[in-house]
């Protein structure tokens, strides 16, 4: 959800000047996960992820004073000092890590060179990632045996996941599924047809329909008919002696062996210079 968020805020400053919120990125995660506490967490709601899997938060102190619950579903839920400390946990617990690991690496706290007590911070800095990597990963094997505390924070603050309402109706809907099988399938039938289809046979198909014979005959039939300008240098396509540049005519009949003549739809066999007396004709 806070990825979600992210990327539609960043869309809003995209015509700012460039890297501006790079250099702001901890603070508007902090910002954006801030705003995701509140209207989940403090309002006895459970976060957009956990919705999605009828997962609420409980309070664990309140119902280990009490009788052994039969069911996941009892259990009051956070109190309001749970929420704050899960808030400064979470939102201002990853802040404050992310400022201080990209200051100490801006500063170069870890290089030989820097002052002894530089160099001890740094090293201290490595040693708590360590023991707290290595306490998350403690936990997660205690979490897979128990299925309590999903992280530190959980178990810290006593509060664990349980679920939502007995029954959660999921109600499945395909529609967006078939909708993108009949694009794809649809997508690559046009790339398996668009090969086999020559497109000047289909615009000599299509021409008849596409202008009338008197259009036809008031073509100006001086300028080429592919680059709609006055040839410099005028060659002929044979056998049907429309004129055309040499570029235009040339690459076409290089591409195409089977190019057709724009104006008339027939073969192209050959190319000639224009207005030369007894014409040497070069194939193509």
């Amino acid at each position: 959800m806070s990825a979600m968020l992210k990327e539609q805020l960043v869309k809003v400053f995209s015509l700012m000047k460039p890297g501006m919120l790079f250099q702001y990125e901890p603070e508007l995660d902090a910002f954006l996960e801030f705003l995701i506490w509140r209207f989940s967490i403090w309002v006895d709601k459970p976060t957009p992820g956990n919705a999605l899997m009828n997962l609420r938060y409980r309070d664990e102190r309140a119902v280990e004073t009490r009788a052994k619950v039969r069911t996941g579903l009892e259990g009051p839920g956070l109190t309001n000092a749970q929420k704050i400390w899960y808030c400064i946990a979470t939102v201002g617990g990853q802040y404050l890590w992310a400022r201080l690991q990209s200051f100490s690496a801006f500063r170069r706290w870890g290089d030989s060179e820097q002052r002894p007590l530089a160099r001890r911070a740094w090293i201290l800095i490595q040693r708590i990632e360590a023991l707290y990597k290595a306490a998350s990963f403690g936990n997660l094997l205690i979490f897979l045996y128990t299925g309590r505390y999903r992280n530190l924070i959980e178990r810290a603050l006593r509060a664990r996941l349980v679920y939502g309402t007995p029954n959660m109706n999921r109600a499945v809907s395909f529609e967006y599924m078939n909708r993108q099988l009949v694009w794809n399938e649809f997508s690559e039938m046009l790339l398996l047809l668009l090969p086999l289809l020559n497109s000047s046979t289909v615009k000599g198909l299509f021409g008849p329909f596409s202008k009338d014979k008197s259009s036809s005959s008031e073509e100006d039939v001086t300028t080429c008919p592919i680059c709609q300008a006055s040839p410099t240098t005028p060659f002929l396509a044979l056998p049907c002696q429309h004129r055309y540049c040499y570029y235009c005519l040339r690459t076409r009949c290089a591409a195409s062996p089977s190019f057709r003549c724009s104006r008339c739809n027939e073969p192209v066999i050959a190319m000639q210079r224009h207005g030369v007396i007894n014409p040497k004709i070069s194939s193509q």
